[in-house]
């Protein structure tokens, strides 16, 4: 998966960058203001904390006591996974790996990844459906192939925070659709045999315990809503600090945010890991009219490092000397 993405990042640079391009890049990097530099690290490093006092928050309300820096691992392991997986898959599976080897019950780590999934599509449908108020023109300006990927990604988001309202509020109707659903994909020839071993009836009864938690501990789901929606506005806002990095005040925050969702939304529905390539298309495409038209590259590519790149290098870092000390442990 890691090649996977290296090789996409890499096509979509050579696509993206020629000389000139690089050297605009050169030329420009060492002039960007280090306070917001500094500004962008921190809100990497901010990203994280939050997410530890999120899962520890969470399973303390399970009473379940959690070290904050299990719980701070447990985000840099959904980051990195999420990162070199296609469309996050993989984030949430290690996630619950690492959970079940501290021994936290498979309730409570269900409970925590599934109200995280939530937060998440939830905020960005959010966001998306500010961007199609206040921005659609920003949208319908790009490529064809982006547009298609926002809606297709925002389409995806919407269907998969429908579906958990569904299980929580009306389960019967759920089991209703669904079974048509199977019933129809059984008589396809290539699909028959798999979807006979689908039960809805254990699927929904999997999640009872977890739709039941969320429906009597309204506040505390509240709060951690807000909390993730601070988390992930933080990262959505290097846009912005990238764009007064490098010294830029025409647009102000809302204009940058929301171009930073756009291509967040985009790379919901794509099997890329990381988004890699779609993500660096979009950002791009959009910092054309924002930046001067060669520094939309450095824009692009800073605002995706300190978004992405480093954070997953970080992170990938962080992993691989946990494991080494364990080893030797």
């Amino acid at each position: 998966m890691v090649f996977v993405m290296v090789l996409v990042v890499a096509l979509t640079f050579l696509t993206i960058f020629d000389k000139s391009s690089l050297v605009v890049i050169k030329d420009n990097i060492f002039n960007l203001k280090i306070e917001y530099i500094l500004l962008c690290v921190l809100i990497i490093i901010s990203y994280f904390l939050i997410q530890g006092i999120y899962t520890k928050g969470i399973l303390r309300t399970l009473n379940h006591k959690l070290p904050f820096k299990r719980g701070l691992y447990y985000a840099v392991t959904e980051f990195y996974f999420s990162g070199i997986t296609p469309s996050s898959t993989g984030g949430q599976p290690a996630q619950f790996y690492e959970m079940t080897k501290d021994k936290i019950p498979m309730r409570k780590s269900y409970i925590t990844l599934m109200l995280s999934t939530i937060y998440f599509k939830l905020i960005l449908i959010v966001l998306g459906i500010v961007v199609l108020v206040f921005k659609r023109d920003v949208i319908f300006d790009s490529l064809l192939i982006y547009r298609i990927c926002f809606f297709l990604g925002f389409t995806i988001d919407a269907l998969v925070v429908i579906l958990y309202i569904l299980l929580v509020f009306k389960q019967n109707l759920v089991k209703s659709i669904v079974k048509k659903i199977l019933s129809l994909l059984s008589k396809l020839k290539y699909l028959g045999k798999y979807t006979e071993k689908f039960d809805i009836d254990d699927f929904v009864k999997r999640y009872n315990d977890e739709i039941k938690f969320i429906g009597s501990h309204k506040q505390m789901v509240f709060w951690n809503f807000i909390l993730v929606f601070i988390q992930r506005l933080l990262l959505f806002s290097i846009a912005y600090v990238v764009y007064k990095a490098m010294g830029y005040n025409a647009y102000n925050y809302f204009d940058l945010l929301m171009i930073q969702v756009i291509a967040q939304i985009s790379i919901e529905g794509v099997p890329i890991p990381g988004g890699a390539g779609i993500s660096e298309g979009i950002l791009h495409n959009m910092f054309v009219m924002i930046f001067a038209s060669k520094l939309a590259d450095v824009g692009m590519l800073l605002t995706r490092a300190f978004s992405f790149y480093i954070p997953v290098i970080g992170c990938g870092l962080i992993i691989l000397i946990n494991k080494i000390i364990n080893r030797n442990k």
